[in-house]
């Protein structure tokens, strides 16, 4: 894809809305998934960035559905203890896990009180992530681990601060995935420019969320990552 297309934008409606607000969805689309006894071929999970993504536009199942589980503004410790509710009881052939990128966001509160250090919020996201890797080999789930995605906010002081804790972070899940016999899908060695830290600019409007193009490249990353694997859980639209 070498353009982007032009897409008529109604802006914003001024509507709070709290990521708690999705439980009760995914509720009902969990409970209606089970009742009709529909295949999931892959559960997606994260916070925005997964649930942004038009998943169906870029993915298809191989025998059943794939399913968007992201929730914007999620944590680690959140995923960690609704993955039992999102993901295991839908018993799909293959749980995407991507989270981590709004638990490094402490480093960015204004609130003096509410920071904290960057040792902290390494241990805690690998330390999530790994629980939530045992929680599906448990319930035999192949699961991928995905990268947290690299940032480029010009309006923040601790951008460079941030991306080089996602670097240390990613080389631990990378390590973590391996042990685990998990897939490491390493989005970020493919968004990053020349200094390997910053996301490319061009790649996303706000510098944290990527447009058409960041998930194009996300999704060849990913089904790339799967093939090689063996895993063929989803194929591309």
């Amino acid at each position: 894809m070498a353009e982007r297309p032009q897409v008529l934008r109604p802006g914003d409606f001024r509507i709070e809305a709290a990521a708690d607000m999705r439980r009760g969805v995914f509720d009902y689309h969990n409970e209606a998934l089970l009742a009709r006894g529909i295949p999931v071929d892959a559960v997606f999970i994260g916070d925005s960035i997964t649930d942004m993504w038009a998943l169906d536009a870029f993915f298809a199942g191989t025998n059943g559905f794939v399913v968007n589980r992201g929730i914007g503004g999620d944590r680690t410790q959140f995923v960690r203890r609704r993955f039992a509710a999102d993901v295991v009881q839908l018993h799909p052939r293959l749980a995407v896990i991507k989270i981590g990128v709004n638990n490094t966001g402490d480093l960015d509160e204004w609130d003096p009180a509410k920071r904290r250090p960057a040792g902290a919020i390494e241990e805690e996201v690998v330390d999530d992530v790994t629980a939530v890797v045992d929680i599906a080999r448990a319930a035999a789930i192949p699961a991928a681990v995905c990268s947290i995605l690299p940032i480029n906010i010009a309006s923040r002081t601790t951008t460079a601060e941030r991306n080089a804790l996602i670097v240390r972070i990613n080389d631990r899940l990378r390590g973590m995935a391996h042990s685990a016999g998990a897939v490491y899908v390493n989005y970020h060695a493919h968004l990053v420019g020349e200094d390997g830290r910053t996301l490319r600019a061009e790649l996303a409007d706000d510098g944290l969320h990527p447009h058409v193009l960041g998930y194009e490249i996300m999704a060849r990353v990913l089904l790339e990552t799967l093939e090689r694997a063996g895993i063929d859980a989803i194929r591309a639209r």
